[in-house]
């Protein structure tokens, strides 16, 4: 599970407040010596490489009695370290419709160059054609991937490029972080007066902005007019990268953005009309499209298998679904990429795998043969950010999930990608607390993915103790839900059972002598791993030191920075409990029994009670996190939480020999 996060580093906060480490260069084709001869970013020593300087200029052009949107990017980069030489490929997404519409947008001008210091001269190398590359991502969307030469340590790169858009309503978002340091960026946004744009700035690092006039002259036949222009400019200077974390989700959701969503438009002489898109209008366009509303009418192709096996017939419905997932599974298997826009159903089958949007739209058919009624769920997957709930449109969606609906009236969700999951048990990636089910003959509704979804461990150990400290004991480890496709997952992936095994041993400090699952390969919510084992303990004369958490729930904190700036996000809500029982070797008796643990924080709760009668031992752990969000406020709490929790997890018991 890949999770893109930021991780907002404290030394290049410090810094960034006092002054800049390189002074920005706004002209191009000309690097500094500065520039060249930089070998690391001050705000950020680890930081593999950097961006100088980039531009934004956005501008209204009128031309043919239409008006277009003409986006200019300027970009240059620093490769401090090896692995930097990634910046060299780079990706533009532009929206070209399939069906060769009137309105797209259009990429042109794209040039990129590579400057290199070799003996004491500069040595530049212009991108060629065939490093351009362009794929279409799906009816309406295509990608340019272009990748600049001659990319080492010292490298600094240029490029730039411009798309003019048709789609003269809609301003892209613009990003002012990256995922490497930026030393300087700015954006230009000039908006004509007959277009009412609301501007939304967001993210915790501080950008310069202002306001000024311009105009912009429009050709009407054989005369002209002036068009008054508002130039809206914002400025970020040494702003922080945005870096892999495990609990945070997507950096853009608190980096720094600027977001324009047209209002209205009001041309001298005519009626002032609003162009708010709102999620209801989403909806009614999904419905109306043949290529996705229009499939969900259709049966499906494998209605006939579904009637001849009785799949109909089934009356527990979750065993209905359950049949139908299976034949499902038989069928077309999932590629492991998402999408929102499917190839045809007979495609699909024929070549027997699809992306998760291939294979929800034939479910969704499926499902409807076997007489269950579903909906899709559409959303923005978690690596992509939060749906906005403020300005609506196609292209914040990138795939979907079905929402099947149950006898007690409430939506269970399935998608073609849990393939080690279950009902309402779907991967961390798509567990989004803001998704939309579109639904045929009924108003939309907004939905919570992560509402329903946690993983749940439930653990017994009975053990015996030798005098020697030998611990021999049997594991029955009941796992449901998230917990239970995380062990389907976990032994899909490995490359064989000994690889696993030996990590199990050596994470718990363990020898297994058997090892056994059930429900690995179910369509079920629960999957169960047994073992039996040996432990050996430190022993000393008469004394034995023992952990009665045989298996060690949490054995570090995941929260080490002493600092965060950034909220905590959890994929999901969790429960772990452990029931211990260990049988004490005769004529050894406990020490002293420690008091029972309680520790409680907002959300998250921690129990471990210990009794001892006549030679055995029982402990329950319990660790209780039903909370996925937790607010940047409460860092300190959280970590001081864990670190308890971790701490607690080390209690050592004496165990003693009676004379």
């Amino acid at each position: 599970m890949k999770r893109i996060v930021f991780n907002l580093m404290l030394l290049a906060l410090s810094l960034a407040a006092h002054a800049q480490t390189i002074e920005p260069n706004l002209k191009w084709g000309k690097p500094t010596n500065e520039e060249l001869q930089m070998t690391e970013y001050i705000a950020d020593k680890d930081a593999d490489a950097v961006i100088l300087c980039q531009q934004t200029d956005v501008k209204y052009d009128f031309v043919n009695g239409n008006f277009k949107v003409l986006y200019y990017i300027n970009t240059r980069l620093k490769v401090l370290k090896p692995e930097g030489k990634r910046v060299a490929d780079q990706s533009v997404v532009y929206t070209e419709p399939e069906s060769n519409g009137s309105r797209k947008e259009t990429l042109l001008g794209l040039k990129a160059t590579a400057y290199n210091m070799e003996n004491g001269k500069l040595v530049k190398t212009k991108m060629e054609r065939q490093m351009i590359n362009k794929e279409r991502l799906d009816k309406n969307q295509v990608v340019t991937k272009f990748s600049v030469p001659q990319v080492k340590e010292g490298t600094v790169i240029e490029y730039e490029y411009r798309i003019e858009s048709d789609y003269y309503g809609d301003i892209r978002s613009w990003y002012a972080q990256s995922d490497i340091p930026v030393v300087y960026t700015s954006y230009r946004l000039a908006i004509p007066d007959w277009f009412e744009f609301h501007l939304d700035q967001t993210g915790i690092s501080h950008l310069e902005n202002n306001v000024s006039d311009d105009n912009l002259v429009l050709v009407l036949g054989s005369d002209t007019e002036n068009l008054a222009v508002k130039v809206h400019t914002f400025i970020g200077r040494d702003l922080p990268a945005l870096k892999d974390d495990d609990f945070v989700w997507n950096a853009s959701d608190y980096g720094c953005k600027v977001t324009a969503e047209l209002a209205g438009i009001y041309v001298p002489g005519s009626i002032h009309e609003t162009y708010t898109a709102t999620w209801k209008d989403i909806d009614t366009q999904l419905m109306e499209d043949e290529e996705f509303g229009g499939r969900l009418k259709k049966s499906s192709a494998l209605k006939n298998e579904i009637i001849a096996a009785g799949i109909p017939n089934i009356a527990d419905k979750k065993e209905r679904i359950a049949a139908v997932w299976r034949l499902l599974q038989s069928k077309v298997r999932w590629n492991g990429d998402f999408a929102f826009w499917g190839k045809s159903a007979s495609k699909v089958l024929k070549e027997g795998t699809g992306t998760n949007a291939d294979i929800n739209f034939l479910l969704i058919n499926m499902l409807h043969d076997a007489g269950i009624e579903s909906t899709p769920i559409v959303m923005r997957t978690r690596n992509r950010g939060k749906l906005p709930l403020s300005h609506a449109s196609y292209k914040y969606l990138n795939t979907f999930v079905i929402g099947i609906e149950m006898d007690d009236d409430k939506l269970a969700y399935l998608d073609a990608s849990s393939i080690d999951g279950y009902l309402n048990v779907l991967p961390s990636l798509l567990l989004v607390d803001r998704a939309r089910a579109v639904k045929k003959n009924a108003s939309g509704f907004w939905v919570n993915l992560q509402e329903s979804a946690r993983s749940r461990i439930n653990t017994t150990i009975e053990a015996t103790l030798n005098a020697d400290g030998l611990l021999k004991g049997e594991l029955v480890s009941m796992r449901v839900d998230e917990a239970a496709a995380s062990l389907r997952r976990a032994w899909r992936e490995t490359k064989d059972s000994v690889e696993l095994i030996q990590k199990l041993q050596e994470r718990n400090n363990i020898e297994i002598q058997s090892y056994t699952t059930e429900g690995l390969h179910e369509f079920s919510p629960a999957a169960t791993e047994k073992m039996t084992f040996t432990k050996q303990c430190d022993a000393a004369g008469d004394m034995i030191y023992l952990n009665p958490l045989v298996i060690i729930p949490e054995k570090e904190s995941p929260f080490t920075a002493s600092e965060r700036i950034l909220p905590i996000e959890f994929p999901y809500k969790q429960l772990e409990v452990q029931n211990i029982s260990i049988t004490l070797p005769e004529g050894y008796v406990v020490e002293e029994t420690p008091q029972p643990i309680i520790i409680k924080f907002d959300g998250a709760v921690l129990r471990i009670s210990w009794s001892v009668s006549e030679n055995v031992i029982s402990v329950q752990y319990q660790l209780n996190i039903n909370k996925t969000f937790f607010a940047p406020e409460v860092y300190q709490n959280l970590k001081m939480f864990y670190d308890k929790v971790v701490e607690n997890c080390k209690n050592i018991l004496t165990i003693k020999k009676v004379s």
